[in-house]
């Protein structure tokens, strides 16, 4: 009985104890002791593990926008026309997702004339901070029966052409972009180096055998399908032999057309590939001028919209082949 008391009251003298230095403790160190009661009795709270968020692959569209032969524009100086043109392609570049221009040559009527490249610059000048811009000579950019690329050649956006994407100072040029996953390639050949040139576009084309190229020249079919100057030259030493060509875009020739081929690559006898050429040149002589085209890249549908339409006249502008202002390429890519 005497042991159980004795141990109360030691038990009881522990108690007492504790509790006077806890207050003791408070009161020489109240921040501390404030910390250590909350980490004593805060509650817990459960982890939440976020779910891990896999990024979406982009499929958005994009657009290119394809100037033909602006040199009547230009001989007649149309410059509202010209302004209204570059104008529009900038305000479009968030709402159509444009990337970039190119032009199938002839930008001018005359090459050698000084005024006339100050007048297509009214349009140039719109884009040259905007969008890239991938051009070819045209025959009235060399001066017509000169046939001379000197004027052409010392046009700004042609002699600060990286080296290594271009052929005899400019002559030929391409360069690269990416569409939902897939690479594309844009190649171009001036008016009379078709054959120069030949031997470095296939070499190019090669070295980008993965990519779906785009081959832009200045003459290579007429309104009705049929090969124009150089088109045959073109078809037999570069596109036919390119398995990685499937679309061939060109000016010159008077009024819109197209021609649709089909390729056997592998020799088995049935056709691997689809090449879709398309021309175009209105050239209006008159004010219903301003057209210009649009392509419009779907890489879930691997397919290419086309649309014609003049932000001058505010007209759209039908296909000489497909007989519709806007057009689909099916299986373009």
């Amino acid at each position: 009985m005497k042991k159980t008391k004795r141990l109360v009251l030691w038990v009881i003298y522990l108690i007492i104890l504790m509790v006077l230095t806890v207050r003791i403790f408070s009161q020489i160190f109240p921040q501390t002791f404030y910390e250590l009661t909350v980490l004593v009795t805060k509650t817990p709270q459960p982890t939440v593990e976020q779910p891990l968020v896999t990024p979406k692959p982009d499929r958005e569209s994009i657009s290119i926008v394809w100037l033909a032969d602006t040199q009547a524009m230009v001989y007649r100086e149309y410059v509202k026309a010209l302004k209204s043109m570059g104008t529009w392609i900038v305000d479009q570049k968030q709402a159509q997702n444009v990337q970039y221009v190119i032009q199938t040559g002839d930008a001018v009527d005359n090459g050698f004339s000084p005024r006339q490249w100050d007048t297509f610059d009214v349009l140039y000048d719109l884009l040259k901070d905007e969008l890239p811009y991938l051009p070819v000579a045209g025959n009235h950019d060399l001066g017509v029966k000169l046939g001379d690329y000197s004027a052409y050649l010392e046009r700004p956006y042609i002699k600060e052409y990286p080296k290594e994407r271009s052929f005899a100072d400019g002559k030929a040029v391409y360069d690269t972009f990416s569409v939902g996953g897939t690479d594309f390639l844009l190649i171009g050949v001036g008016w009379n180096a078709e054959e120069e040139a030949a031997q470095w576009v296939n070499n190019v084309l090669a070295a980008h055998e993965d990519y779906v190229a785009i081959l832009v020249t200045h003459s290579y079919i007429k309104q009705d399908g049929s090969f124009a100057e150089h088109g045959e030259e073109i078809h037999d030493s570069i596109i036919k032999n390119n398995a990685n060509v499937r679309l061939v875009l060109s000016g010159h020739a008077r009024g819109s057309g197209a021609r649709i081929e089909e390729f056997d690559d592998n020799g088995d006898g049935e056709p691997d590939r689809r090449v879709y050429a398309l021309m175009y040149n209105y050239q209006n002589y008159d004010l219903k001028c301003g057209q210009l085209r649009i392509l419009t890249f779907d890489p879930v549908k691997r397919s290419i919209q086309v649309t014609t339409y003049s932000p001058y006249t505010d007209i759209y502008y039908k296909d000489g082949y497909f007989k519709s202002v806007t057009f689909t390429l099916e299986d373009a890519f």
